[in-house]
């Protein structure tokens, strides 16, 4: 599924040193982008609240905490939630100020493109998981010239009694072959 539509001209600018991943334009004048680092939601226009100017909302996914598509008969939206956000339920034909999606600065408006709204929260929510749980693996290899400290040590242990011969000869024949 494409979700990369075109970009909003004024929106271009402030996002000049992000590779944007996902774009996709809400009911109204309202777009979902999401950069390599952060989610923005950019709305403009008089069904945003917006008559002369425009609002950006902006997180990094480490503070995304969820997102959702919540669709009703014909019209829904989509919602980020995260800390110090209060989410109440909205409704589309609301002209509610604290329950219109089109008013609130964490939600779009949707009467189309459900799907691609729900595959950017599963793409939202890859993301989240990727900063969350990095897969960093550190590997490190004993300098040469440690070994023969290395083999004393398991000397040691065997002396002690806490290694076998054989599990001495073992290990020792592992660090030689390092070398």
């Amino acid at each position: 599924m494409d979700l990369l539509e075109p970009l909003p001209d004024d929106v271009e600018n402030e996002l000049q040193n992000e590779k944007i991943l996902v774009c996709i334009k809400g009911a109204f004048k309202e777009w979902l982008i999401c950069t390599d680092k952060k989610v923005c939601i950019f709305k403009k226009g008089f069904m945003s609240g917006h008559l002369l100017g425009k609002n950006s909302f902006q997180l990094p996914y480490r503070n995304i905490s969820s997102v959702q598509v919540n669709k009703h008969v014909l019209s829904g939206y989509f919602e980020i939630s995260s800390g110090g956000i209060q989410n109440t339920n909205k409704s589309y034909w609301s002209s509610d100020i604290d329950r219109s999606p089109q008013k609130a600065p964490n939600c779009i408006s949707l009467t189309e493109h459900f799907d691609k709204f729900r595959e950017a929260c599963v793409f939202i929510n890859n993301k989240i998981q990727e900063i969350s749980n990095p897969k960093v693996q550190v590997v490190t290899q004993e300098p040469v010239n440690d070994i023969p400290t290395q083999i004393r040590k398991l000397a040691d242990l065997k002396e002690s009694g806490i290694l076998s011969e054989s599990e001495f000869q073992q290990k020792k024949a592992e660090l030689l072959a390092r070398m």
